[in-house]
């Protein structure tokens, strides 16, 4: 049997193996912190990549969204017009049917013994010069042209007995406003009476 006398002095050794111990604890320490770091860093750089493609996913939605808006604006355009052409449409089809409607209840209302020279429309006005045997037709034609339901505010402009005309005859003009018609109410805009109630 062998006896092994260690000569180094006991207390240099410890502290040797001490320092050691401490340096491996280090490099331990430091290898897992650099291995943390590492996945953090793998971590951070995913949620990077992650956050960025739904950056350029939400902007190309964008784009088409963009691109729907700029189709829905046209569209919307678009429909305007052909609601104003339409609506210039309807309005033409009222005045022309207006028109006919004038002269044909002013040809109802002239007297027998009056006949009319001239006839003028412009705007919402109408000109009437004509002639009558007498001052009773002008003013019998006059209360007619009131009772029409497309004329008003008939005015008496000029009533004088022609310089070349060898008869007892009368010249006369008469202004009136034309009254457009009135639209037919919506009976859906009306609320139902209940039963019981007087409207």
């Amino acid at each position: 049997m062998k006896i092994r006398i260690n000569l180094l002095p006991y207390r240099p050794a410890r502290r040797l193996a001490k320092v050691n111990r401490l340096f491996m604890i280090w490099g331990v320490v430091g290898v897992v912190g650099i291995g943390m770091a590492f996945l953090v860093n793998l971590q951070v750089e995913a949620h990077i990549a992650e956050r960025t493609a739904q950056k350029i996913a939400h902007e190309e939605h964008l784009k088409k969204l963009d691109q729907q808006l700029g189709e829905i604006a046209e569209i919307k355009a678009k429909r305007d017009l052909v609601r104003q052409r339409l609506e210039l449409i309807a309005q033409l089809s009222r005045s022309r049917d207006l028109t006919l409607r004038v002269l044909d209840s002013v040809s109802q209302r002239i007297p027998e013994k009056a006949w009319l020279t001239r006839l003028m429309t412009k705007q919402s006005s109408l000109e009437l010069t004509g002639r009558a045997q007498s001052n009773a037709l002008v003013a019998d034609f006059m209360s007619a042209l009131e009772r029409s339901p497309h004329l008003n505010h008939v005015d008496l402009t000029r009533v004088a007995r022609p310089a070349k005309d060898q008869l007892e005859m009368k010249e006369f003009t008469v202004t009136a406003q034309i009254t457009p018609p009135t639209p037919p109410e919506d009976p859906k805009a009306k609320p139902n009476a209940k039963k019981g109630e007087k409207p």
